[in-house]
């Protein structure tokens, strides 16, 4: 049931968000293959028991943050 992977993945995305070092996380879905892929943004590096693939991200801009709204919160 296609609907009860997604409540899964996105129960598992809040426990993520509440875990120390992060700073977001975000659940999205790959339509090229129908794949749930999630990205995390650490405050620093990530853990190295996290899996996946690790980037360095140089630089986080965030001009007028606050005057975007609010997306779903599913």
């Amino acid at each position: 049931d296609p609907a009860s992977v997604v409540e899964d993945a996105l129960a598992r995305l809040a426990e993520r968000a509440r875990t120390d070092g992060v700073h977001a996380t975000a659940l999205g879905i790959d339509p090229r293959g129908w794949e749930l892929i999630h990205f995390t943004l650490w405050e620093d590096c990530a853990p190295p028991s996290e899996p996946g693939d690790r980037y360095h991200v140089l630089h986080l801009s965030a001009p007028d943050l606050s005057a975007l709204p609010r997306g779903r919160q599913w």
